[in-house]
């Protein structure tokens, strides 16, 4: 039988991320309520990495005493170091293997319903679903199951990594401002995706992503969720990126609300 292996982590320095920090990409970030309310860090880990050890890997990230003391989280309208060594670590391993944006052609043919010629979202009736107003068929896409966009994306597209990134940021935060056009959206998904997975050439010269993706929700002693906090609300998302080529994990944790200050 394999021994486990007994994984190290250690903070690194925040990383310039080129795409998410582009001047244009912040505006829309603050458009949509989603700046501030998200936070990425970067830790490095000492052993080498199989997927099989995957859920090994972010049980021991969690419940590591080094990572605890700088792991922030939200608490009321900021974010902090909590210091919460977790209890119980719920994982689940997120699809990710799109390489290029034809992932979103069927969202840009004007005969789905999605957008029209000119571009711009086709508007529907409003309705509130999930706290969420619906006033087009692109949200009706993501929220509405009797929404004929609904099943334009089969289930496990709507669950690859790409999809919930977008997602993210239509849905966006409390103070969001609606996009009239598609264009934005699959700018900013493609922006923050390229800055957040690996893409690797195997010797046929074929490309993979070598990312692991790795939702989370973990909890402290009293059973209470705090990465992410309230992970019943939509947008309350917590990942877990594995990079086995440089050995270090990346977390990006999102948080529904108006704004977030970092301490």
């Amino acid at each position: 039988m394999e021994i486990e292996p007994n994984y190290t982590f250690v903070p690194l320095v925040q990383k310039n991320y080129l795409g998410i920090n582009d001047k244009a990409i912040q505006q829309h970030l603050a458009k949509w309520g989603i700046k501030g309310n998200f936070v990425i860090q970067n830790f490095s880990f000492n052993e080498p990495f199989q997927q099989y050890h995957k859920y090994h890997l972010a049980e021991a990230f969690f419940k590591d005493a080094t990572v605890s003391k700088v792991l922030l989280t939200k608490q009321g309208n900021g974010w902090i170091k909590q210091g919460i060594i977790a209890t119980t670590v719920e994982i689940k391993p997120v699809p990710c293997s799109v390489l290029n944006m034809s992932f979103f052609n069927k969202l840009k043919d004007f005969e789905n319903g999605v957008i029209h010629k000119s571009g711009t979202i086709c508007k529907r009736y409003d309705m509130e679903i999930d706290g969420f107003l619906i006033s087009d068929n692109l949200r009706g896409m993501l929220l509405d199951e009797d929404c004929p966009q609904y099943n334009l994306y089969f289930k496990d597209e709507k669950e690859e990594f790409i999809f919930r990134i977008f997602q993210l940021l239509i849905l966006g935060g409390v103070l969001c401002q609606y996009e009239d056009v598609l264009d934005p959206y699959l700018e900013v998904t493609k922006s923050i995706y390229k800055d957040l997975i690996r893409v690797q050439k195997d010797k046929d010269s074929d490309l993979s992503i070598s990312t692991l993706v790795l939702e989370i929700i973990a909890k402290d002693n009293r059973g209470q969720a705090y990465f992410p906090y309230d992970p019943f609300h939509t947008q309350n998302v917590g990942f877990l990126l594995v990079d086995s080529v440089t050995r270090e994990i990346t977390t990006f944790l999102h948080q529904f609300g108006e704004y977030c200050i970092s301490e």
